[in-house]
C-alpha cells in the first residue's frame, strides 16, 4: 500500500469516528511527523479527503474538518430515505439466500455489541450498523444505487450518532432493523420500503434532538 493510501485510510477512519472536532485544522507537518513520512503523501491524502467533502480547504489557511449544518443533515437523511428505502425494497425482491443470511448475521452482531457497555462497544455497534446497511445495498443488486448511496452511508456525522444514543434508543433502532430483516426475508417490497423509511426517519429525529440538546 502506498504511503498516501495508508495516511488516507487512517485519517478517513478518524474522521468517520469523530476523532477530530468539526472545524479543527489538520496540519501537514504534524501528520507527517506522526506517521514518520514526508509531507508529499500527506498532501495527497488530504486532497483526496477534501474531494470527498470530509475536509474543507481554505486558501492560504489550510484544511479543516468539515462542519455540518442542520440543512446538510436534513439533505443527507432525505436522500437516504428516498434511496435506501428503495434499495431495501429491491433487496426484498432480489436477495439470495446467502445475502439474507449475511444480513441476519450482521444484525445479530449488532445486537450482541449493543448488549455491551463502553466506547469499544459503541464502535462495534457502529461498525455492525454500517455493515447492515451495506449488506442491504449489496442485496439490492443495483450498481447505480450502490454507487449513489456509498458516500451517504459513510457520512461522518451520521456514523458518529451512536455515541449519542441511550439504551432505549439503541433498542428501538435494533427493533427497526428486525422489521427490515423480516420484510426482506418475506420478499415483500412495500413492507421493506416502509420499514427502512421509518427507520431512517426515526434515526434522523433522534439524532437531531440530541444535537439540539447539546447545543451543536
Amino acid at each position: 500500500m502506498k504511503a498516501s493510501d495508508t495516511i488516507y485510510s487512517a485519517l478517513r477512519r478518524r474522521l468517520m469516528t469523530g476523532h477530530y472536532a468539526p472545524g479543527s485544522q489538520l496540519k501537514e507537518a504534524e501528520i507527517a511527523a506522526e506517521f514518520d513520512l514526508s509531507r508529499t503523501p500527506v498532501r495527497a491524502a488530504l486532497s483526496q479527503l477534501v474531494a470527498q467533502g470530509l475536509l474543507v480547504a481554505e486558501a492560504n489557511r489550510g484544511v479543516f474538518v468539515a462542519e455540518w449544518t442542520e440543512r446538510d443533515l436534513q439533505e443527507v437523511f432525505s436522500l437516504r430515505r428516498l434511496l435506501e428505502a428503495n434499495a431495501a425494497g429491491l433487496a426484498a425482491q432480489r436477495r439470495t439466500d446467502e445475502q439474507l443470511a449475511t444480513i441476519i448475521a450482521v444484525q445479530a452482531r449488532m445486537a450482541k455489541a449493543a448488549s455491551k457497555t463502553g466506547p469499544d462497544a459503541t464502535a462495534e455497534v457502529q461498525s455492525a450498523n454500517n455493515a447492515f446497511h451495506r449488506a442491504i445495498l449489496t442485496a439490492s443488486a443495483s450498481p447505480r444505487l450502490i454507487g449513489i448511496c456509498d458516500s451517504l452511508v459513510d457520512t461522518p456525522m451520521i456514523i458518529g450518532s451512536f455515541y449519542l444514543y441511550d439504551r432505549a434508543e439503541l433498542a428501538r433502532s435494533l427493533q427497526q432493523h428486525d422489521e427490515i430483516v423480516r420484510a426482506i426475508a418475506q420478499k415483500d417490497f412495500e413492507y421493506a420500503v416502509s420499514a427502512m423509511s421509518l427507520h431512517l426517519k426515526s434515526t434522523f429525529e433522534t439524532y437531531m434532538s440530541k444535537r439540539r440538546a447539546a447545543g451543536a
